[in-house]
Order: structure tokens, then sequence, then C-alpha cells
């Protein structure tokens, strides 16, 4: 759906990033004071699942990216490789690496302060920039760091998506720029079939990298937004979208309790799990494609479309936001005990997200992201 004057941008694809982070803000929320959605059978898998927002947003990469290149190679009959990866960097390092420093700083506040009940030790430990754990954070390594899962900063926990995603970029616009398209098709089938046979390995040689944060066991959603961008135009009827979007909570919601992902729980889960996670995130995206309900001028549409826009801040700030909920509200008791304390701190740990993102988005991304139009070939959103 290129816009007038030949940009080309999907609203609708705004918004279902915002969904992608909402369900990884509904996975790092705890919840009954730090329960877990486990303990609610079914209906939690439903909350569990939010985990695979992550999943999501890689198909939106791998969709977005393949048709973004594919048509500068179709207006200009070449992929200026420089240009892509000097547009990405001016997208990603900016706030990628003043979350860097922000969590160093905060890494310092006394334990006194950062720390409230019934959290008492979820604090931000001490790093040094010297130290083999932010060594690997600074250089897109994180997702392959030993340390992942002890992570001494909790703000920090979610930033191994983007040790993929840049890993993605390295190669990706390579293959696109002197594969011919008819051909390109391999290589996503060949993403599939490589992170079926590593995640069946890693269980039995015993790898130190986690499967979760494997760049090679996670290239599924990735491929499958590869392959959504290589098929033919598509525009399912509202039926067919309902259909896809019930598929989608279906796929997200037996990986999860069926097969206990994001745990590590067996070769048989994963091998069934991580599959059924793409096939839901590529659900998603083909249920919303080219709908026109967010074309127009209505205020939850521009609502929604603005959230997805801010929504690479709401990812990274979203684990300063709870942790910040958190001593607010457990230390101030903002409200009584029980189920409406609970919904004082998410919607307070939502608004501070959205708070800190919104001002990132416009205080510290938008200069870099005006500064990136000078090097784009194919016009998407306006910042």
């Amino acid at each position: 759906m290129p816009e007038p004057g030949g940009r080309f941008y999907l609203p609708e694809l705004d918004v279902l990033r915002f969904f992608a982070f909402l369900g990884v803000f509904v996975w790092h929320v705890p919840i009954a004071g730090g329960g877990s959605y486990a303990s609610y059978g079914l209906l939690g898998s439903l909350g569990t699942s939010g985990t695979f927002g992550v999943d999501l947003f890689f198909t939106l990469s791998g969709y977005l990216l393949t048709g973004l290149l594919l048509r500068e190679r179709d207006r200009i009959g070449d992929i200026n490789v420089r240009a892509f990866y000097v547009r990405r960097a001016l997208r990603i390092w900016p706030l990628y690496y003043f979350s860097l420093a922000l969590a160093f700083l905060l890494s310092w506040i006394p334990v006194s302060i950062a720390s409230a009940p019934p959290y008492v030790g979820d604090y931000f430990a001490p790093i040094h920039p010297s130290s083999y754990f932010f060594m690997a954070i600074f250089l897109f390594n994180f997702n392959f760091a030993n340390s992942l899962f002890t992570n001494p900063v909790m703000f920090l926990s979610n930033l191994w998506t983007i040790s993929v995603e840049e890993q993605f970029y390295l190669f990706w616009p390579w293959i696109v720029r002197y594969i011919p398209r008819r051909r390109i098709v391999v290589v996503p089938i060949l993403m599939i079939a490589v992170a079926c046979v590593v995640r069946a390995i890693s269980v039995p040689l015993n790898f130190k990298v986690p499967v979760w944060s494997n760049t090679f066991t996670r290239l599924d959603p990735i491929a499958v937004g590869i392959l959504i961008a290589l098929a033919p135009r598509l525009n399912p009827r509202p039926a067919l979208r309902l259909v896809l979007v019930l598929l989608g909570f279906a796929s997200w919601s037996f990986a999860a309790y069926y097969c206990e992902l994001p745990n590590q729980s067996s070769t048989l889960n994963m091998s069934m799990g991580y599959p059924a996670v793409a096939l839901g995130s590529g659900a998603f995206l083909l249920a919303i494609l080219r709908t026109k309900t967010f074309s127009t001028s209505s205020a939850p549409a521009r609502s929604l479309i603005y959230l997805g826009k801010i929504s690479y801040g709401l990812y990274i700030y979203n684990q300063i936001a709870i942790f910040t909920a958190k001593v607010l509200h457990f230390r101030v008791e903002l409200a009584p005990g029980g189920w409406a304390s609970m919904l004082v701190y998410v919607l307070l740990a939502f608004g501070l997200n959205v708070a800190f993102a919104a001002v990132s988005y416009r205080l510290l991304e938008a200069p870099f992201l005006r500064l990136k139009e000078r090097f784009t070939r194919v016009p998407s959103r306006a910042v």
C-alpha cells in the first residue's frame, strides 16, 4: 500500500508492532504479587505466550526488510548495502547505546533505594564497562553471552533480541542483492531447516547458549516473514482474517502450554513449539496485512499507530518502567492489596513505559530518523 508521494508504508504493521510489544509487556509484568502464569493452566498460557511477541517482531523485520530491499532493487536496479547499514545503525544504535549508558548509571543506585517488597533483591547490580557481560552487549553479541540468564542488570535482559536482529542485518542485504528473486525463497526454507536441526542437537550436545536466545535456533520467525514478503499479494476476506487470528493464538498457546516454552524442557517440545510460534506469528501478520481499518483518521486508529511508531522505545524501556512501578507502588502503597493493587501497579508500569518511550522518540530517536532519510532509497514511514 504505497502512500502518495512514493512512500511504502503499511500503518497496520505499526499496530501489529504495538501488540508485539504488549505481549512482551504482559510477560514481563508479574501477576498476583509475583506469581506465575503457569499456575493458571491453559488460560495462563495466554499470558506466557506474550513472550512470543519477540518472535512477532522478528517476523515483521523479515517481512519489511525483504519488501523494502526488493523494491529498492526493482526501482534502482541494485541495492546500496552501505546505505542499508547506515539506515539500520541510525535506527537502532542511538537508543540502544543510550539504554546501555542509562543501565550503567542505574546499576550504581544503592540497594536500599532500588529494591521493593516483595521484590527485595531485584535491583540493578553494578557492572564494569570492561566486563565480558558489558562488552557482549556493546558488540551485539549478548544473545550468545553465557551470562544471559544470570543477568546482573535486569534493564538489559531483553536486549538479546537486538543482537539477533543485528546479526540478521549482516547477511540479508547481500542475499537479496545477488540472488535472483525467484530463488531467494530457498534461503528462508534453509533458515527454517537450520533452526530445526540446531534445536534438535542443542540439548543432547549441551550447548552453553540457551536455545531461546541462540540466533541459529530462532531463524524460523524471520524466515516466515521473508516468505510472506516473497508470496503473491494477499488480501484475505474478513472471515479468513478472523481464522488467522485464532490460529495465531492457538499456535502460541500450544507452544506455551503443551510445549512449555520458553523453558528448554525437551527436544520434542522445542521441535514442536518453536515452529508453532513462527506459524502463529505469520498468521498474525497475514491477518492484519492490507486491512483498511487503520487507514482511517479515527482516534483509536491514530493512537494504536502512534504506539506502534514508538514501539522500539516501548520495548527498550520496558524493564525500567516495570521496575520503577514496583518501587513506586509497593513502597508508597498506592492502593490496598489484592487484584486492585495489582491493577494499579500494571497501569502505572504501562503509563511509565509509554511516557519514557514518547519522550525518547521525540528527543532522541526522531533527529536520527530524519538523518536516516538522507540514506533512504525507498521511502517508508515519515518521522
